[in-house]
């Protein structure tokens, strides 16, 4: 299959305005979320119904049915993306053919598992939170409350991060977040901040989550991120991304994304930690087309879901983070950042560990027509 003719034609249908935001989720998909978020990791590990496409050489005949083989990324479009990515660093190891699988019942959810390799999932990392957590034009979600104290512009060559918040001590009463609202929250150090505050950073297009809308910002969306994502997927413009920092006890809770102003496929890339993605279509007591249907697949770092068609508004979630599941790769980040002088990799060292710790999900998608 031809990824992007496919998410093209899968993307003629009506406009997702059509979509009410704030509707309610089916039970059913509600009740499986519970259940995976409370499910000891031994039982996850053993469950019959969560797919690992990572692992599809043991799945049955029956798995891989549902599971069909729709195509492949060449190796020699991975390495020109990540090259480009990476501002013209061509890749240590060499890329292999990257499979897309999609699900037999729920068309156009498609799992591209491994897509980016080790050295782009460290440097994507780097990116998103040394660089663009840096940048106070792309919004978090503490903004609201908090006055922030950013680092000064960083005026370095590509692939140097000599301006970020991980260079900052952990605990110092220094570069405190300062309450907006000093009767109602405390003060902020670069631990709580890093650690258990910080929950999403916006690219680009500034979703706005009360009210789960779009409004046109002035901030672009990071170029080297869209030389990365239209390499992979040269049928999206990435226009906003969605950028999730998940803890160990945390989740995303069922949701549709309808709030772009056009019928574009999207793309989450995943980095850190395994996750419990699930999707859902149909509807409570539904019969024929709108039978309950639900599907539950385990991400790993560098794995991508690529939507497009119905399941790119379809409910889903994110159920969970597995915990120490981090590959070694990454587990020590910002130990290993790219470039790092060694003034900044002892710094680093003061953070060591805090990608162990994490799930990062970026939702790359196009907002407008």
């Amino acid at each position: 299959m031809d990824l992007s003719t496919e998410a093209t034609i899968g993307t003629e249908r009506d406009s997702s305005v059509h979509l009410d935001t704030h509707a309610t989720p089916p039970e059913f998909i509600q009740k499986e979320h519970w259940r995976y978020q409370n499910m000891r990791k031994a039982e996850l590990e053993s469950d019959p119904n969560v797919f690992d496409l990572s692992r599809r050489d043991r799945f049955s005949e029956e798995q891989k049915d549902i599971w069909r083989h729709a195509g492949a990324i060449p190796a020699a479009q991975i390495e020109a993306a990540c090259q480009a990515y990476a501002s013209g660093k061509p890749l240590s190891v060499p890329a292999v053919d990257a499979q897309v699988f999609e699900h037999r019942d729920f068309p156009g959810l498609q799992v591209i598992s491994g897509l980016l390799p080790p050295e782009t999932q460290v440097l994507f990392t780097s990116c998103l939170m040394h660089r663009d957590l840096a940048d106070p034009g792309h919004k978090i979600n503490l903004q609201a409350n908090y006055d922030i104290p950013y680092p000064p512009k960083s005026t370095s060559e590509a692939l140097r991060f000599d301006s970020n918040f991980f260079l900052r001590e952990r605990a110092t009463t220094d570069n405190f977040l300062v309450p907006k609202l000093p009767d109602k929250q405390k003060p902020l150090n670069n631990e709580q901040f890093l650690y258990s505050k910080l929950r999403w950073l916006t690219l680009g297009e500034q979703y706005d989550w009360p009210t789960r809308s779009y409004a046109k910002h002035a901030t672009p969306f990071p170029e080297d991120l869209t030389k990365l994502v239209t390499g992979l997927f040269p049928h999206i413009r990435p226009e906003s991304g969605v950028v999730l920092i998940y803890s160990a006890k945390d989740f995303m809770p069922v949701h549709r994304d309808v709030s772009e102003q056009c019928q574009r496929a999207l793309a989450s890339f995943s980095v850190g930690c395994d996750g419990i993605f699930l999707m859902a279509r149909g509807e409570d007591n539904g019969e024929g087309d709108n039978t309950p249907r639900s599907v539950a697949i385990r991400v790993h770092s560098g794995d991508v879901v690529h939507l497009n068609g119905d399941a790119r508004w379809a409910w889903h979630a994110m159920a969970r983070t597995i915990p120490s599941t981090c590959p070694p790769h990454l587990a020590s980040w910002p130990v290993g950042t790219p470039g790092a002088t060694l003034a900044e990799e002892n710094a680093y060292k003061k953070w060591k560990g805090y990608m162990g710790t994490k799930r990062i999900n970026v939702s790359c998608r196009q907002v407008w027509d």
